[in-house]
């Protein structure tokens, strides 16, 4: 059979379009995006090659990873704002009304708890939505609820002990040797032995919600729980007394979002201050600030020498969010607008971002 000269040069030109080099994307860029169809308030979960992703309507699914293909869907009962917890072959996923475990493969789900239904919480403002999400804690499952955090079993999900907070549990909780930090509406700190629950210290610094997730900072003898709080400032306290250590007011309104430590330093971002900031670890000193004109509820993240905040206008949820990649000196490196709020916790993966928005859309940004 022979070939025209017409189509082999066809065949050619078909082959430098296909076989030649991607442009590189620059940082900020939009490399990939998908449809959910309601908010991502929920953190994503890479589990072995399987992208995990809730929105807040409680659809859950998972994605081949990298090719993003679907692999699975699952429609859950409640709103999701958590992130998901990996269990080797399995995930537990905590919504408003219910516990799931769920195996990565396919989506099935293997029990389920009622651990006390919060309800629909389609109705509530974004700073209102968020809840905690579940822990490993050697053979436990921490898991808050309501007022509650349940300890279970991580195999079968049966209840091994309770401990009753003062109100709501928003904040994740968190897991330092063998203490549980817990934060509650109230402004309650507690500290819960591992693994029996029992109750070490009570303290409560303000009588204001906490949502930011306890950081730990140590640096020899010192200890430090450090979180924000609705009273507008950040806050230290001792982790074997819960005494307070140091206090830094932002002056304005809520401190939703929770702290990332990095050495010494806390890097935290404000609510209606519309700004992120450095503070050092041991004093609460601020080293540095910049504007960044909206809301940050999530936590920044660290990449390739640089900080990531992603922010939103919380009162226009539908107008577009931003991501901020700084510098630990404070420098801004770049920022670029998404279309439309980040109020869902980030990943990075490789030299992607991956966040969800409040157009229901998962997106992946270039990094570098």
């Amino acid at each position: 059979m022979r070939t025209s000269r017409f189509a082999l040069g066809s065949l050619l030109a078909l082959a430098q379009l296909v076989f030649q080099p991607l442009a590189t994307a620059a940082p900020g860029d939009i490399r990939w995006q998908l449809a959910t169809g309601a908010p991502i308030r929920s953190a994503p979960l890479l589990a072995g090659d399987v992208l995990v992703v809730g929105n807040f309507a409680g659809s859950l699914q998972g994605l081949n990873w990298p090719s993003r293909t679907p692999r699975w869907k699952v429609a859950l009962k409640g709103s999701l704002s958590s992130q998901p917890a990996l269990d080797g072959e399995r995930i537990y996923v905590q919504t408003s009304r219910q516990l799931y475990a769920l195996a990565v493969a396919d989506g099935r789900i293997l029990w389920q708890r009622d651990l006390g239904d919060q309800g629909d919480w389609s109705g509530l403002q974004i700073w209102d939505s968020y809840q905690g999400s579940p822990l490993l804690a050697g053979d436990l499952l921490l898991v808050a609820m309501g007022r509650t955090l349940h300890a279970l079993s991580r195999a079968d999900g049966t209840p091994r002990w309770q401990y009753q907070s003062s109100d709501r549990i928003m904040a994740t909780p968190t897991i330092s040797g063998e203490r549980i930090l817990l934060a509650d509406n109230a402004g309650q700190l507690s500290a819960l032995s591992l693994p029996g629950g029992k109750l070490l210290w009570q303290q409560t610094p303000s009588r204001n919600a906490i949502q930011s997730r306890i950081a730990v900072w140590q640096q020899g003898a010192q200890q430090l729980g450090i979180y924000g709080s609705r009273d507008a400032a950040v806050h230290a306290f001792d982790l074997n007394t819960g005494k307070p250590r140091w206090q830094r007011s932002h002056d304005t309104s809520w401190v939703v979002g929770s702290p990332l430590v990095r050495g010494d330093a806390v890097y935290i971002g404000t609510s209606d201050g519309l700004f992120f900031q450095a503070l050092d670890a041991a004093t609460g000193k601020e080293r540095w600030r910049i504007d960044t004109g909206q809301n940050a509820f999530t936590a920044p993240l660290v990449d390739d020498g640089k900080l990531l905040l992603t922010t939103g206008d919380a009162y226009h949820p539908g107008q577009p969010g931003k991501v901020s990649a700084v510098a630990l000196d404070g420098q801004l490196r770049w920022q670029k607008a998404l279309p439309s709020g980040l109020f869902g916790q980030p990943i990075v993966l490789g030299d992607t971002l991956i966040v969800g928005t409040e157009d229901g859309k998962l997106y992946g940004v270039a990094l570098r």
